[in-house]
């Protein structure tokens, strides 16, 4: 299989695997017992941490090790609650963020910072609101890439911005980390890391604060991970989280400039014209990323028929299994919604090829040869998660 759902979940790199598997054997003891073992497995931790603040140039950072990046956002937006004012938020933000404000904040404390037809945050908005001194925000929210689209966004602005005014800024960086340069992400209050998206196993992360922020609590209990996060640390998912990460940051990534996917687009559009739809083409795009509208087949049309002919891809129809309707990235981006559920998301790894983006083109192109239309059905059919 040719695998283009990176943004999904990456495979398990096998340097993580083998430092999971290491330890397991060797750091299995709980790090908050006295006898020697704890003490090994809490060493290990330690270490971990700081190398986790140098792989994310975040060197005063208070490093809380979660399990993923949906308990840490969840969290630190339920303890940032507590402040007065209103939480300003991107309508491209991922539904971890966006369903957890909502949550806990409450649709009236939520003000939407408008996107642009390309899906990026206006910063005129921002910095226009932010201008208002008699309603000062309590926390701006803007990720760092959109994981449907890939179109990143304006997130040091938004920091430095945030920073002028006093105004904590958040940041999900679960899309950038590990497949660009973390410079910069130390400006912001608080970001995440998600472990799997970078070929750790799934069920780590991290939450990222700037030192000395106490007073952040993810969930109550003991008195682990510096008395914000309660609950018996995973040593050897953390351990393989920061291998992975140390190995991403070696080898780098194989098509920095995005050509690849460039061409992969090209070949389409000179196939199909104005028929096929490159959502945020206008914007500054990560390297791996392709969410486009192809002609006559639904998303998920389109996604059973290249399943069947050895390619893995998602839809951009929806944020998660089992729901009907565009996306709502989509949606703020202004894209019709007979466009929208025509959308495929295309991604790629670390380990894809020219020739595998090549393949993928000729694989659509071949496929739509064979015929079929059901663009004009309603309905969303079978939805594919791109979380």
């Amino acid at each position: 299989m040719r695998y283009f759902d990176w943004n999904a979940t990456a495979p398990v790199l096998p340097e993580a695997f083998e430092a999971y598997r290491k330890a397991a054997e060797t750091s299995w003891a709980n790090p908050s017992t006295a006898y020697r073992a704890g003490a090994r497995a809490r060493n290990d931790l330690e270490r971990a941490r700081e190398r986790m603040r140098a792989l994310c140039r975040f060197p005063e950072a208070e490093v809380v090790f979660t399990s993923g990046a949906t308990e840490a956002i969840n969290g630190y937006l339920r303890s940032m609650a507590r402040a007065e004012g209103s939480l300003l938020l991107s309508p491209v933000e991922h539904p971890a963020v966006t369903a957890a404000a909502q949550a806990c904040w409450g649709r009236d404390r939520i003000e939407w910072i408008p996107s642009d037809a390309n899906g990026r945050a206006r910063m005129d908005r921002l910095q226009e609101r932010l201008r208002d001194p008699a309603r000062p925000p309590a926390l701006v929210c803007l990720m760092a890439v959109n994981n449907e689209t890939g179109v990143k966004q304006p997130w040091a602005e938004a920091a430095e911005l945030c920073r002028g005014a006093g105004v904590p800024f958040f940041c999900d960086s679960v899309q950038w980390m590990g497949k660009e340069p973390p410079d910069g992400l130390q400006t912001a209050s608080a970001v995440t890391v998600s472990g799997h998206k970078f070929g750790a196993p799934r069920g780590v992360g991290a939450l990222l604060l700037r030192r000395g922020d106490r007073e952040i609590h993810l969930q109550h209990g003991g008195e682990q991970e510096l008395g914000m996060r309660a609950g018996t640390e995973n040593v050897p998912a953390v351990l393989a989280m920061v291998r992975a990460l140390e190995e991403r940051a070696a080898s780098g990534v194989p098509d920095p400039e995005g050509r690849w996917r460039d061409a992969f687009e090209g070949k389409l559009r000179a196939a199909f014209g104005g028929e096929v739809v490159l959502h945020g083409e206008g914007a500054p795009r990560i390297w791996n990323t392709s969410s486009l509208a192809l002609p006559n087949l639904s998303g998920p049309r389109w996604i059973a028929k290249l399943d069947r002919r050895g390619f893995a891809v998602s839809s951009g129809s929806a944020c998660s299994t089992g729901k009907e309707g565009p996306s709502p990235v989509l949606a703020a981006m202004g894209v019709p919604e007979a466009i929208a559920r025509r959308t495929l998301r295309v991604s790629s790894g670390w380990e894809t090829t020219a020739e595998d983006w090549d393949s993928l083109a000729e694989a659509i192109l071949a496929l739509h040869g064979e015929g079929g239309n059901d663009a004009d059905r309603g309905g969303g059919g079978m939805v594919i998660d791109i979380s």
